[in-house]
């Protein structure tokens, strides 16, 4: 994670951003941060992603989202966590996808780990499911699991996980 990020963002946020880009695995992502409306965070060009994070739990910047989507020509994902990120309060990604018709946004997903070790972000209803890879970001229909309980365990698994990257943070 580029230096000046930790800096500008709180230790969550940037805890999450790593999180994210763990899955991307970008060679080296950019700071992402000015006058856009949006909170910092990084760019991965060879990812053709944005990735943004905010303490704010509420959805603010759903406008913010599709116009840097509709703009740079870019997937955004945008993580709100809240201040106790997965113990007290959920942590939900909104997504832009980019397309040649203008952005489309699939707000309110959770983190899913699966068993193989992929990171989705998921709704709870059906709809897009959205996977993070190396490649960037892969939209899908199907769900990532099989079974109600393959799809509880993939959240505890991912929460669990967030949790414990809050933690390394807080604690250097």
């Amino acid at each position: 994670m580029h230096s000046t990020l930790h800096d500008t963002l709180p230790t969550t946020s940037v805890a999450l951003l790593n999180y994210v880009l763990t899955a991307l695995a970008p060679d080296e992502p950019y700071p992402y941060a000015g006058n856009t409306g949006l909170p910092g965070g990084v760019e991965s060009l060879e990812n053709n992603l944005i990735v943004v994070a905010t303490p704010v739990a509420e959805r603010l910047y759903d406008d913010a989202v599709m116009r840097c989507a509709a703009t740079r020509k870019r997937d955004v994902v945008l993580v709100r966590h809240g201040f106790h990120p997965e113990i007290l309060e959920p942590v939900r990604a909104d997504v832009a996808l980019h397309s040649v018709t203008g952005p489309i946004l699939v707000p309110d997903l959770s983190f899913y780990r699966d068993a193989d070790g992929g990171l989705h972000l998921v709704p709870a209803r059906p709809d897009l499911f959205v996977g993070i890879t190396r490649h960037g970001l892969e939209v899908s229909m199907p769900a990532p699991w099989n079974s109600g309980w393959e799809r509880v365990t993939g959240l505890e698994r991912a929460a669990a996980e967030i949790v414990r990257a809050c933690r390394r943070t807080e604690q250097g």
